[in-house]
């Protein structure tokens, strides 16, 4: 039952990414990566034995542990990859307030430089 629910509901978010990439409101290398995830869970929903034997082989009990500890680990990456652009955003940000203050106080004093 769970398979007949989530396998439809896989592909309709693989035809959403697709459909972004091609209106290039998602980069094609970010794209890529989103539909690798859902074509991979797609796979670990319609064959979860496949899991079992990947899990096993990288010494791991379940496959459920194998998907838990994938997914703690990219959701850090994640975290970490939105800190490293929050950080560029203020940093850009920053930049154009000061450019900002500085150019309205050059006009209040008429253009000239301060002595």
């Amino acid at each position: 039952m769970f398979q007949w629910i989530t396998l439809p509901a896989l592909l309709v978010v693989v035809l959403i990414t697709a459909a972004a990439i091609r209106r290039r409101r998602l980069n094609s290398r970010a794209g890529a990566a989103w539909l690798l995830l859902w074509v991979a869970a797609a796979v670990s929903v319609a064959f979860p034995d496949i899991l079992v034997v990947v899990a096993r082989f990288l010494g791991i009990g379940r496959g459920a542990d194998l998907i838990l500890y994938f997914s703690i680990l990219f959701m850090f990456a994640g975290f970490f990859l939105v800190y490293l652009r929050f950080r560029r955003i203020d940093d850009q940000l920053t930049r154009i307030v000061r450019h900002l203050a500085i150019r309205d106080g050059e006009e209040k004093r008429g253009g000239k430089a301060a002595p």
